[in-house]
This record gives structure tokens, sequence and C-alpha cells, in this order.
């Protein structure tokens, strides 16, 4: 394995690949990218070959690489890298915290990247790279990276789908979503510097039965189940931690 890293093959054609490849180009790095579905052996010399695929497929482009001498990332959140032993004794993640989407320019100074090698050489490379990449770097093991994972799904997957709920709630009413804006920015600016559960609000905590029950009636079946199961949530959680 070289000490530096000199030439990068990214496999996939998605999102996260689209973008390491402009910001690996952009930083000075030799990079190629190529669709995994196609012959990758032209990868096997590559200092560093990331799988940027599908997390069902991870395992089946590794098992195309068999004998490379670089190191070997996927760029999964909650993949273990174990599955990439099967290719070469270095791997690692390389694992971009953000939603990401092919085609739309991101400041990738403000990416966070989280690094995991398989041994010190790996680890140590992996954190210059990302570091080259971005100013916002973490090292986290497989089961580190895998309990953050869940916990952006909770902060930014479903908060994305609520905030479709809430815009299709005013549409229907003619009211403009930004209404919403300086409401959604000081949750957020909150949530950075509270615990989320101390600073809670709203019908649910005051468990103002009556508001909730007419909240419900002018929802859809599914909107309304939503609204239920997070507000009996919210009445649990606040009712045991008094």
């Amino acid at each position: 394995m070289s000490e530096h890293i000199n030439s990068v093959c990214i496999l996939g054609t998605g999102n996260v690949a689209w973008h390491y490849e402009r910001r690996f180009k952009e930083r000075g790095f030799s990079c190629v990218n190529i669709s995994a579905r196609n012959d990758v052996s032209c990868c096997i010399d590559a200092d560093l070959v990331i799988i940027a695929v599908k997390d069902e497929a991870i395992e089946e482009v590794a098992n195309k690489l068999k004998g490379m001498k670089g190191i070997l990332v996927h760029t999964s959140g909650f993949m273990s890298t174990d599955c990439l032993a099967v290719a070469t004794e270095n791997y690692g993640s390389l694992y971009p915290l953000q939603s990401l989407k092919k085609n739309k320019e991101t400041d990738f100074d403000k990416v966070t990247l989280c690094t995991y090698g398989n041994n010190e050489k790996v680890r140590k490379l992996l954190q210059s790279i990302a570091k080259e990449l971005t100013s916002k770097t973490y090292e986290l093991s497989d089961i580190q990276r895998k309990s953050l994972h869940i916990a952006a799904v909770f902060c930014n997957n479903f908060p994305n789908h609520l905030f479709g709920i809430a815009k299709a709630i005013l549409d229907k009413e003619g009211i403009s979503f930004e209404v919403l804006f300086p409401l959604i920015d000081m949750t957020v600016e909150k949530a950075k510097h509270f615990n989320p559960f101390d600073v809670q609000t709203g019908p649910a905590i005051r468990n103002e039965k009556r508001i909730m029950q007419q909240h419900k009636a002018m929802l859809g079946k599914d909107e309304s189940e939503i609204y239920e199961l997070l507000s009996e949530k919210i009445i649990s959680y606040h009712s045991k931690s008094k």
C-alpha cells in the first residue's frame, strides 16, 4: 500500500459519486469515475477505490476487486466495512454525513466526512484525505457510524417528510411555505444549543387533548396517524420525565 494517495477510482454514478468526483478533482487528485456495472479491473491498481453504490450492491462490487493493493472504502452510513475484506487487507469507509443530490452544487467545506480504517496506516491516510476534502471530519467505528446513520434519519429524513406535510397543509389554503421559515430556523437553532427534549413546545406536551382532536379532524388519514403517533410519544416521554 502506498504511503500517499495519488490515484483515486470512484465506482458508481449516483449522488455521492458525482460529488466525490468533483471534490477530489478540485483538490488536485487524479480521479476517474466509472459505473460499477462495467468492467472495474482498471481500478485494481488505484491507490484509493471508493465504492459509492447502493448498500445492497457493495459486497458484489467488492468481489470484482479481489487482489487490489490500495485502500478500498465504501460510502455507506450503515454497512459494515468487513464486507470489503474479500478484496484487500486495507479497507475502511468514507461516509459523507450530508444529503447530497447529483447536479446540485454543495459547499463541500461544510460537508462532514466520517472515516474508518481497519488498521492504523489506513486510518491515518483516510483522515488525511478527508481533511483535504473538508474542514469537518470525524473518526468513527462501524458501530458508531451505524448509530450516526440512524440518528441522521431521525433529524433529516423524517423531518423532511414532515416539512412536506406542512407545506401540503398550507398549499391547500393558499399560504406560502415561507411563513414557517423563521419557526424552522428557530427550532434548529434551539436544537444546537439545548437538549431538544428540554425545549419541546406544542399541544402534546401541554396535553391539550381537545386541540389535538380538532387538529386530527382537519387532517387526512395518513397525516392524522402520524400526528397521533408523534403526539403520543411526546406525551409519554414527558410524563415519564416529570
